[in-house]
Protein backbone atom coordinates (compact mmCIF):
# COMPACT_ATOMS: atom_id res chain seq x y z
CA UNK A 1 0.00 0.00 0.00
CA UNK A 2 1.17 3.40 -1.33
CA UNK A 3 1.78 5.52 1.71
CA UNK A 4 -0.52 9.08 1.37
CA UNK A 5 1.44 12.12 0.78
CA UNK A 6 0.63 13.57 3.65
CA UNK A 7 1.51 11.04 5.54
CA UNK A 8 5.10 11.48 4.02
CA UNK A 9 5.60 14.83 4.39
CA UNK A 10 4.50 14.86 7.60
CA UNK A 11 6.12 11.83 8.73
CA UNK A 12 9.40 13.81 7.01
CA UNK A 13 9.11 16.63 9.45
CA UNK A 14 8.55 14.93 12.26
CA UNK A 15 11.90 12.78 11.81
CA UNK A 16 13.72 16.40 10.92
CA UNK A 17 12.29 17.54 14.48
CA UNK A 18 13.21 14.12 16.28
CA UNK A 19 16.49 14.16 14.89
CA UNK A 20 17.41 17.59 16.20
CA UNK A 21 17.95 18.88 12.67
CA UNK A 22 15.01 21.40 13.82
CA UNK A 23 14.85 22.74 17.09
CA UNK A 24 12.59 24.98 18.90
CA UNK A 25 11.85 28.30 17.10
CA UNK A 26 13.30 26.78 13.52
CA UNK A 27 11.03 27.94 10.56
CA UNK A 28 9.64 24.88 8.41
CA UNK A 29 10.08 24.70 5.09
CA UNK A 30 7.28 27.10 2.95
CA UNK A 31 4.26 25.53 1.28
CA UNK A 32 5.43 25.86 -1.90
CA UNK A 33 9.56 24.33 -0.87
CA UNK A 34 7.27 21.31 0.32
CA UNK A 35 5.13 21.23 -2.89
CA UNK A 36 8.14 20.89 -4.93
CA UNK A 37 10.08 18.75 -2.40
CA UNK A 38 7.45 15.81 -3.00
CA UNK A 39 6.06 16.93 -6.40
CA UNK A 40 2.42 17.36 -4.60
CA UNK A 41 -0.32 20.08 -4.92
CA UNK A 42 -1.00 22.11 -1.86
CA UNK A 43 -4.18 19.95 -0.70
CA UNK A 44 -1.60 17.51 1.21
CA UNK A 45 0.47 20.01 2.31
CA UNK A 46 -1.82 21.80 3.95
CA UNK A 47 -3.38 18.50 5.32
CA UNK A 48 0.03 17.68 6.77
CA UNK A 49 0.84 21.08 8.94
CA UNK A 50 -2.39 20.53 10.18
CA UNK A 51 -1.73 17.34 11.95
CA UNK A 52 1.42 19.18 13.17
CA UNK A 53 -0.03 21.83 14.53
CA UNK A 54 -2.73 19.51 16.48
CA UNK A 55 0.30 17.31 17.89
CA UNK A 56 1.82 20.32 19.29
CA UNK A 57 5.00 19.60 17.32
CA UNK A 58 4.38 22.91 15.31
CA UNK A 59 2.98 26.39 15.50
CA UNK A 60 1.60 28.96 13.01
CA UNK A 61 3.40 32.37 13.26
CA UNK A 62 2.03 35.33 12.29
CA UNK A 63 4.52 36.52 9.94
CA UNK A 64 6.81 33.85 10.72
CA UNK A 65 5.39 31.35 8.93
CA UNK A 66 5.49 27.67 10.57
CA UNK A 67 7.94 27.46 13.10
CA UNK A 68 8.78 24.12 15.71
CA UNK A 69 6.83 24.23 18.74
CA UNK A 70 8.37 21.02 20.61
CA UNK A 71 10.07 18.34 20.10
CA UNK A 72 8.13 15.76 21.46
CA UNK A 73 7.31 14.01 24.48
CA UNK A 74 11.03 12.43 26.15
CA UNK A 75 11.41 9.60 28.76
CA UNK A 76 13.79 7.56 30.29
CA UNK A 77 14.36 4.07 28.24
CA UNK A 78 15.95 2.76 31.79
CA UNK A 79 12.27 3.48 33.70
CA UNK A 80 10.68 1.51 31.22
CA UNK A 81 12.99 -1.51 31.21
CA UNK A 82 12.30 -1.53 35.07
CA UNK A 83 8.53 -1.89 37.15
CA UNK A 84 8.15 1.52 38.70
CA UNK A 85 6.20 1.52 42.07
CA UNK A 86 6.83 5.30 42.16
CA UNK A 87 4.57 6.91 39.44
CA UNK A 88 4.18 5.93 35.35
CA UNK A 89 6.83 5.72 32.96
CA UNK A 90 5.32 9.26 31.40
CA UNK A 91 3.51 11.59 33.18
CA UNK A 92 -0.62 11.20 31.93
CA UNK A 93 -3.11 9.37 31.49
CA UNK A 94 -4.32 6.19 29.58
CA UNK A 95 -7.47 5.72 27.27
CA UNK A 96 -8.67 2.35 28.18
CA UNK A 97 -9.33 0.56 25.07
CA UNK A 98 -10.67 -2.25 26.78
CA UNK A 99 -10.79 -5.17 29.44
CA UNK A 100 -11.76 -9.18 29.12
CA UNK A 101 -11.11 -11.95 31.84
CA UNK A 102 -10.17 -15.31 30.16
CA UNK A 103 -8.12 -18.01 30.86
CA UNK A 104 -4.06 -18.07 30.45
CA UNK A 105 -3.62 -20.74 27.95
CA UNK A 106 -6.49 -18.42 25.34
CA UNK A 107 -3.94 -15.21 25.23
CA UNK A 108 -1.20 -15.32 23.38
CA UNK A 109 1.26 -13.32 26.35
CA UNK A 110 0.00 -15.31 28.79
CA UNK A 111 -0.19 -18.76 27.75
CA UNK A 112 3.16 -19.49 28.18
CA UNK A 113 4.00 -17.83 31.61
CA UNK A 114 1.09 -18.65 33.31
CA UNK A 115 -0.68 -22.38 34.61
CA UNK A 116 -3.78 -23.27 32.19
CA UNK A 117 -6.74 -22.63 33.80
CA UNK A 118 -5.38 -19.21 34.91
CA UNK A 119 -7.89 -16.66 35.12
CA UNK A 120 -6.43 -13.78 33.88
CA UNK A 121 -7.41 -9.86 32.84
CA UNK A 122 -5.98 -8.53 29.65
CA UNK A 123 -6.39 -4.64 30.18
CA UNK A 124 -5.73 -2.49 27.09
CA UNK A 125 -4.64 0.87 27.24
CA UNK A 126 -3.56 3.75 24.81
CA UNK A 127 -1.18 6.57 26.85
CA UNK A 128 -1.66 9.80 25.39
CA UNK A 129 0.79 12.73 25.12
CA UNK A 130 0.23 16.32 25.93
CA UNK A 131 -2.14 16.53 23.38
CA UNK A 132 -4.25 13.79 23.95
CA UNK A 133 -2.74 12.03 20.87
CA UNK A 134 -1.91 8.16 21.21
CA UNK A 135 1.74 7.48 21.97
CA UNK A 136 2.28 4.08 23.54
CA UNK A 137 -0.30 0.94 22.84
CA UNK A 138 0.02 -1.16 26.20
CA UNK A 139 -1.64 -4.49 26.33
CA UNK A 140 -1.27 -6.32 29.70
CA UNK A 141 -2.04 -9.58 31.00
CA UNK A 142 -2.62 -9.66 35.07
CA UNK A 143 -3.02 -13.01 37.41
CA UNK A 144 -6.29 -12.33 38.68
CA UNK A 145 -5.85 -14.62 41.73
CA UNK A 146 -2.93 -12.39 42.60
CA UNK A 147 -5.10 -8.84 41.67
CA UNK A 148 -8.71 -9.71 42.09
CA UNK A 149 -10.26 -6.18 42.40
CA UNK A 150 -8.21 -4.82 40.03
CA UNK A 151 -10.76 -3.65 37.38
CA UNK A 152 -12.75 -1.77 40.33
CA UNK A 153 -9.88 0.48 40.12
CA UNK A 154 -8.81 3.72 37.97
CA UNK A 155 -7.50 2.01 34.87
CA UNK A 156 -6.80 5.50 33.14
CA UNK A 157 -3.90 6.37 36.11
CA UNK A 158 -3.28 2.81 37.32
CA UNK A 159 0.39 2.39 37.57
CA UNK A 160 0.30 -1.40 37.76
CA UNK A 161 3.73 -2.41 39.66
CA UNK A 162 2.66 0.14 42.44
CA UNK A 163 -1.11 -1.21 43.09
CA UNK A 164 1.04 -4.48 43.48
CA UNK A 165 3.25 -3.63 45.93
CA UNK A 166 -0.11 -1.54 47.49
CA UNK A 167 -1.37 -5.19 48.01
CA UNK A 168 1.66 -6.53 49.72
CA UNK A 169 3.19 -7.75 46.71
CA UNK A 170 6.65 -6.79 47.04
CA UNK A 171 9.98 -7.85 45.71
CA UNK A 172 9.27 -7.40 42.24
CA UNK A 173 11.94 -8.17 39.26
CA UNK A 174 10.73 -7.32 35.88
CA UNK A 175 12.77 -9.06 32.98
CA UNK A 176 12.45 -6.96 29.57
CA UNK A 177 12.78 -7.88 25.37
CA UNK A 178 12.95 -5.19 23.16
CA UNK A 179 12.40 -6.02 19.16
CA UNK A 180 11.24 -3.99 16.22
CA UNK A 181 7.89 -4.95 14.38
CA UNK A 182 4.83 -3.80 12.14
CA UNK A 183 1.53 -3.01 14.02
CA UNK A 184 -2.03 -4.41 13.33
CA UNK A 185 -4.41 -2.46 11.75
CA UNK A 186 -6.27 -1.64 14.91
CA UNK A 187 -3.06 -0.52 17.01
CA UNK A 188 -1.54 1.55 13.66
CA UNK A 189 -4.64 3.11 13.98
CA UNK A 190 -4.56 3.86 17.84
CA UNK A 191 -0.83 5.26 16.84
CA UNK A 192 -2.28 7.14 14.12
CA UNK A 193 0.61 5.61 11.58
CA UNK A 194 0.88 2.72 8.56
CA UNK A 195 0.85 -0.53 9.18
CA UNK A 196 4.05 -1.17 7.60
CA UNK A 197 5.83 1.55 9.24
CA UNK A 198 8.40 0.08 11.99
CA UNK A 199 7.62 0.40 15.60
CA UNK A 200 9.50 -0.38 19.34
CA UNK A 201 7.93 -3.61 21.17
CA UNK A 202 9.00 -4.29 24.47
CA UNK A 203 7.92 -7.52 26.44
CA UNK A 204 7.68 -6.76 29.98
CA UNK A 205 7.25 -9.37 32.42
CA UNK A 206 6.71 -9.43 36.22
CA UNK A 207 7.52 -12.06 38.63
CA UNK A 208 7.11 -11.76 42.43
CA UNK A 209 10.54 -12.18 44.63
CA UNK A 210 9.72 -16.41 44.96
CA UNK A 211 9.10 -16.42 41.43
CA UNK A 212 5.94 -16.76 40.89
CA UNK A 213 4.57 -14.18 37.64
CA UNK A 214 2.53 -11.31 38.21
CA UNK A 215 1.72 -9.93 34.68
CA UNK A 216 3.43 -9.52 30.91
CA UNK A 217 3.02 -6.20 29.64
CA UNK A 218 3.26 -5.28 25.60
CA UNK A 219 4.18 -1.87 25.15
CA UNK A 220 4.39 -0.40 21.22
CA UNK A 221 6.24 3.09 20.88
CA UNK A 222 5.20 5.54 18.51
CA UNK A 223 8.11 6.26 16.17
CA UNK A 224 8.42 9.68 16.24
CA UNK A 225 6.34 11.28 19.33
CA UNK A 226 8.01 9.68 21.34
CA UNK A 227 11.98 9.49 22.35
CA UNK A 228 13.33 6.82 24.74
CA UNK A 229 16.76 7.79 25.94
CA UNK A 230 19.73 6.54 28.61
CA UNK A 231 21.39 8.96 31.10
CA UNK A 232 24.78 7.99 31.83
CA UNK A 233 27.09 8.94 35.18
CA UNK A 234 30.00 8.43 34.83
CA UNK A 235 32.14 8.27 38.16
Amino acid sequence: MVKAKHVEIREWIEQEIHSGRLVVGDRLPTERELMERFDVSRNPVQTAMTKLVETGLVRRKRGSGTVVASTGLRSSLLRFLHASTEGPEIEGLHRVIGTRVLAAEAHPLAADLFPDGTPVVELVRIKLGGHGDGIVVERCVIDLMLAPNILNEDLATLTTAAYYTSLGIDQLHSTSVLSATHLSADDAQHLDIETKTPVVRQVRTLHTGNGRPVERLEMFFHPTKLTLEVTQIER
